[in-house]
């Protein structure tokens, strides 16, 4: 299972090959420095790429961040609930192929787990997908309701949830776009080390069939 960082990293690749393909390199760039602000702040694209990896942000903060103290903690891995590792929207009664005017897709996972003396246990969740037009659709901007849910493996019960809104556009003429998010820390508490045996993370998209995941899923043994 793989960290933010190393999802962030490719995230940015795959942007910069997609960008650099269609419009060519000279012109990504510019385009990339103009849009991170290096006309008024200064910033070059190394440096807004290198915030992106340490700030999850284009920007630095304006002080230092304090580092935390950190704790051993095996992070759980990340799930896709039941039945949500995609979402179809028809028009109208017309469930058929024909019918479908959007789908969601989810196409990449990714997660970090910091533990603090504190007792708590921050996890960070990286979502990756794609939206795609069906027969019934047509380009535009869509919001894709991210959901993230963190359960304890102890009563089944819901420890923290958050629904992300990710806004993406499919431009005219195309017929898919991608969409990608970091959540924002979610907090549980610290019980020991084994993390990833008392807690699950499941990811899906909300609505219909987006309510917490029914099903348990068998604990893999610790090698």
């Amino acid at each position: 299972m793989r960290r933010i960082d190393m999802f962030l990293a490719d995230l940015v690749r795959a942007e910069t090959v997609r960008t650099a393909s269609a419009l060519g390199f000279v012109v990504a760039l510019a385009a990339a420095t103009a849009g991170c602000g290096a006309g008024s702040g200064g910033e070059d694209a190394g440096t807004t790429l290198g915030n992106l990896f340490a700030y999850n942000s284009l920007k630095a903060p304006p002080f230092p961040q304090a580092q935390k103290a950190q704790v051993a903690v095996d992070c759980p891995i990340v799930q896709v609930a039941d039945g949500q590792a995609s979402y179809r929207a028809y028009t109208g009664a017309d469930h058929s192929s024909a019918g479908v005017r959007y789908q969601y897709s989810i196409g990449d996972v990714a997660r970090e787990c910091i533990a603090s003396p504190d007792g708590r246990i921050e996890i960070r969740v990286g979502v990756a997908g794609y939206v795609l037009a069906g027969p019934s659709g047509a380009s535009g901007t869509f919001n894709v309701p991210v959901k993230v849910v963190v359960r304890s493996e102890k009563d089944q019960s819901i420890v923290a949830s958050k629904v992300y809104r990710v806004a993406t556009s499919i431009p005219p003429g195309d017929s898919q776009a991608t969409f990608s998010t970091v959540s924002e820390p979610l907090v549980v508490p610290y019980l020991r080390e084994a993390a990833d045996e008392d807690y699950s993370i499941y990811v899906g998209f909300d609505g219909p069939g987006g309510d917490a995941p029914q099903k348990r899923t068998p604990r893999r043994r610790r090698g």
